[in-house]
């Protein structure tokens, strides 16, 4: 047992259930432990996030136990239970048929949604797909674990994923070619440095996201209550090739400088109301 959860011998190798006896002994731990171990994991293996990961075991990093820890983590705590209980309430309102959850990992967002509505068939997309999560969903006959996007779906969530890839408005544009014309893409990124794992290559996108969308054939639909980071957008269009790598360009240059404004804009804020 992890914090309550039981976790099945029999589907985890015997480094992981050495690793996660330690963990076991722990009182369950605030969420700045959970992202200094990933970050000590990630040293550990020697990754750079100031390179490109290709040549580097980065695989290693994402197939660790942490995530198995991370994934409790999540599912018992009350801010990441009202965010995924939040998203659930907003997709079950669409009245939608087929969703994607690209990178959906230990399988909690898609179980909150399969519970909220039981009628919805749910493709967790996960390139690192875990045995403990695939253990989760087993009877779950609405939910199953595929590496790629199988025709289109009514709705894309992507989670906590984007801040994670070199190339984040490349796999936007896969996302969208999964998405029905009319479908809804949510978006709930994280472009902060947080983590070694959030890449700073990404970080050009955390106050021009929704700018540079509009160009991917996507239309800013709001935010979902309850979670507000949670972005949803409705496919309108295809992605303009063109004027994609145009806005890619331009968000690259000016990123960096919305980010420093908002960074002081923050700070003064925070002075004035210390007054």
């Amino acid at each position: 047992m992890l914090w309550g959860v039981p976790l099945p011998f029999e589907i985890l190798s015997p480094s992981d259930i050495d690793y996660l006896k330690v963990i076991a002994r722990m009182e369950r731990p605030t969420v700045d432990w959970i992202w200094q171990e990933m970050d000590r994991i990630w040293d550990a293996l020697g990754l750079d996030n100031q390179v490109a990961l290709q040549r580097q075991a980065i695989s290693d990093f994402y197939s660790h136990p942490i995530w198995v820890v991370n994934g409790v983590f999540t599912a018992t705590d009350p801010v990441s239970v009202q965010h995924r209980d939040s998203i659930a309430l907003f997709v079950s309102r669409l009245g939608i048929d087929r969703i994607a959850d690209y990178g959906g990992g230990f399988g909690e967002l898609a179980q909150r949604v399969s519970a909220v509505d039981s009628k919805v068939k749910i493709d967790i997309v996960e390139p690192y797909p875990s045995k403990l999560g695939m253990q989760r969903i087993k009877h779950d006959t609405n939910i199953r674990f595929i590496k790629e996007f199988e025709n289109q779906y009514d709705c894309v969530i992507a989670q906590d994923v984007l801040e994670h890839v070199e190339h984040p408005l490349e796999l936007v544009a896969q996302l969208v070619k999964a998405t029905k014309l009319g479908g809804y893409l949510i978006f709930a990124n994280c472009f902060y440095p947080v983590i070694k794992c959030h890449l700073p290559s990404t970080f050009y996108l955390r106050n021009t996201f929704r700018w540079v969308m509009r160009e991917m054939g996507l239309k800013f639909v709001g935010q979902v209550e309850g979670a507000s980071h949670a972005l949803v957008f409705q496919r309108v269009g295809d992605v303009n090739k063109i004027k994609f790598k145009y806005l890619k360009s331009i968000a690259k240059s000016v990123g960096p400088f919305f980010n420093l404004a908002s960074n002081q804009l923050g700070s003064i804020k925070r002075r004035l109301v210390s007054k």
